[in-house]
């Protein structure tokens, strides 16, 4: 019976969310602005094209939010080379799943072309059989149709899905379909971790564990 395996990147697969979380202060700061009081809480609120918008807004001098889109994705792309690292155990677990002829698929709201570089880097895009992202489809991860999407091309059903993920979002909605959750500690998401914890099925640190995950799949 095939199984699906679809993995998050950013906070998942790779400890990165810090650095995503840094690029507005980062250009602020270059910029002689001011972080505004709650700039950890807005971030976690909205997407990083939302959040584009939301500074082009109220900070004009930056330029648009293409332009800063842009900005960003080239100092991702430039981090994701010299700052960034995978999370402990993860090429281990992604050969032991090839070697189970699972399906591996990602889906994440990053930017292809930013993600493609980061796989590239790390040399782990061949063990993925698809990738999805937001921009490439213009569905947030938010809505439930992204995962859809994947469920059609694998041809399999909700009990045959296994979704490693952060964010507390991601995680509540994957519950809700129906899927075997695995949440991946982050320290992005800090603050809902007990809330995380309670509705996945395994909450783990990283992915040095293999056994229990390989109890997870079944």
């Amino acid at each position: 019976m095939n199984k699906l395996i679809i993995f998050d990147f950013d906070g998942t697969i790779a400890d990165s969310m810090w650095c995503w979380d840094a690029l507005g202060k980062d250009m602020m700061i270059a910029n002689n602005i001011p972080i505004f009081d709650d700039y950890d809480k807005v971030i976690r609120t909205m997407s990083v094209p939302h959040f584009a918008i939301y500074m082009s807004k109220y900070y004009p001098q930056l330029g648009t939010s293409e332009n800063i889109m842009n900005k960003w994705h080239e100092k991702m792309i430039f981090n994701y080379k010299t700052k960034v690292h995978l999370k402990k155990g993860v090429v281990p677990f992604l050969e032991y799943l090839k070697s189970m002829h699972y399906t591996l698929y990602l889906a994440s709201a990053t930017h292809l072309k930013v993600l493609s570089k980061a796989l590239a880097h790390f040399q782990i895009n061949h063990y993925f059989d698809f990738i999805i992202t937001e921009e490439t489809i213009g569905i947030s991860k938010r809505d439930p149709k992204i995962y859809q999407i994947c469920m059609d091309k694998a041809g399999v059903d909700a009990k045959h899905v296994y979704i490693f993920e952060d964010a507390n979002h991601a995680v509540a909605t994957a519950i809700k379909l129906g899927f075997h959750v695995c949440a991946v500690e982050d320290n992005s998401m800090r603050n809902h971790k007990e809330e995380i914890k309670q509705i996945a099925e395994l909450y783990v640190s990283d992915f040095s564990d293999i056994e229990k995950l390989k109890k997870f799949i079944g």
